[in-house]
């Protein structure tokens, strides 16, 4: 399986264009220039490489739903904007995210203001420590959407943010932190509610069990994380580190 370097390349890439066909080209265009963008003003875990992946989420999960009363636009746009509150700190980020896509005026080029409710409220219902349910099917989509579980690249965030975020370096820490950050949010007894059945989710999170309940097989998988992002800083930024399925 291959590590972050090239799933936030090609394979994002293949398979957001897989719904172009579906999105308005103009709308396409300006998510593309003055939305998506921005979010390379946040932190690596938060970036354009997280917006998109959840785009392409987004999109697999409108194949599996096969519902033709979803507009994917909507979700398209939704899955762009759930995360630009975070540009105003993490606390209450996903009522920003909606107080955003609300002011942007330009967005009721494509989309009415009845529509634009919608998606507001499907923004403000991302998070996964959500007390209620989503409003709408739009909410549970982009819900589903950002979880994005996927072992790999859960642990490199992980990694990722205890390095930019809390300032640790020790192999040891980041190892316990990932753990524990892990088990709190993905393990057996976190209470995780899923309001979609999303194939792809459902099989990262069992591999994913299966990593913390094998200590030796995690901390190889920690190591060659820690090794990635080291020799990446360093200068050598290789694309894809392989690490062992479970």
């Amino acid at each position: 399986m291959t590590f972050l370097g090239r799933r936030c390349g090609t394979l994002i890439e293949k398979n957001f264009l897989a719904g172009d066909t579906m999105i308005d080209s103009d709308l396409k265009d300006y998510i593309e220039r003055e939305v998506i963008p921005r979010y390379d003003q946040l932190d690596t875990s938060h970036s354009s490489h997280h917006v998109r992946q959840v785009i392409t989420n987004t999109f697999e999960i409108l194949d599996e739903l096969a519902n033709p009363n979803v507009d994917p636009q909507l979700c398209y746009t939704v899955a762009a904007y759930h995360d630009l509150g975070l540009l105003f700190g993490r606390q209450n980020h996903e009522t920003r995210s909606k107080e955003l896509l609300l002011a942007d005026q330009k967005l009721r080029r494509w989309f009415s203001l009845e529509q634009l409710t919608v998606m507001g409220e499907a923004v403000e219902d991302h998070r996964a420590s959500l007390s209620y349910e989503p409003r709408s099917l739009y909410g549970k989509i982009i819900s589903e959407a950002d979880r994005d579980i996927d072992f790999e690249r859960i642990l490199y965030r992980t990694f990722v943010y205890g390095i930019e975020k809390k300032g640790l370096r020790d192999f040891q820490a980041l190892l316990t932190e990932a753990a524990a950050y892990m088990t709190e949010k993905y393990g057996p007894d976190s209470g995780l509610v899923f309001w979609l059945t999303y194939s792809k989710n459902q099989q990262q999170l069992a591999k994913l069990h299966r990593f913390l309940a094998d200590e030796e097989a995690f901390a190889t998988a920690c190591r060659q994380t820690y090794a990635a992002i080291f020799s990446k800083k360093n200068g050598n930024d290789r694309e894809a580190v392989t690490i062992g399925n479970r």
